[in-house]
């Protein structure tokens, strides 16, 4: 039987699979990266309120493999509700939008990736180039009932990987 996702060997994994990657540490992140872009996806707490820039997540190491784990079970539970999870954030009054990623008890906001750099937001100047680039992402997280999008947990052989020390927000 064909599904949305297809779990794969790391090592075998194409260029348009999803990591969802747990970097070493006691204190770590959850990183959400399709292969095939320049970004990762990273967890956030946001209340909801508009006001309130969303606050990134460190994790202890049970607590990320937990957080992975629940990560991948939300996209199936969206690819079956018919909820496609890809968001485009922000008000036009600012000029600044982002792309947010809604699963399980987090927002996976997409950042730069940029070796040896804290992670920072990706903002957008427009909302068409946001949507954009939430196009790009939803063949990844919000896959047809039988693409068998490629996916892969890694929780070794990762650089440690450090967040913004004060998040920028679209919100």
């Amino acid at each position: 039987m064909k599904t949305a996702f297809r779990r794969v060997d790391a090592q075998r994994a194409g260029p348009a699979a999803l990591g969802i990657l747990v970097p070493p540490g006691q204190r770590t992140l959850v990183i959400a990266r399709p292969r095939g872009l320049d970004w990762d996806l990273l967890p956030a707490r946001w209340d909801g309120d508009p006001a309130t820039a969303p606050v990134f997540c460190q994790f202890g190491r049970d607590e990320a493999a937990g957080v992975a784990r629940r990560f991948h079970e939300a996209l199936v539970a969206a690819v079956l509700a018919g909820t496609n999870p890809v968001e485009t954030i922000g008000a036009a009054s600012g000029g600044k939008f982002q792309v947010w990623v809604r699963a399980g008890e987090f927002v996976w906001i997409a950042c730069a990736r940029a070796a040896g750099q804290s992670y920072q937001p990706l903002l957008f100047t427009s909302r068409a180039e946001a949507e954009s680039a939430g196009r790009r992402l939803e063949p990844i997280f919000h896959p047809a009932p039988d693409a068998q999008q490629e996916f892969y947990f890694n929780t070794q052989n990762l650089q440690a990987c450090t967040l913004p020390s004060s998040p920028r927000s679209a919100t």
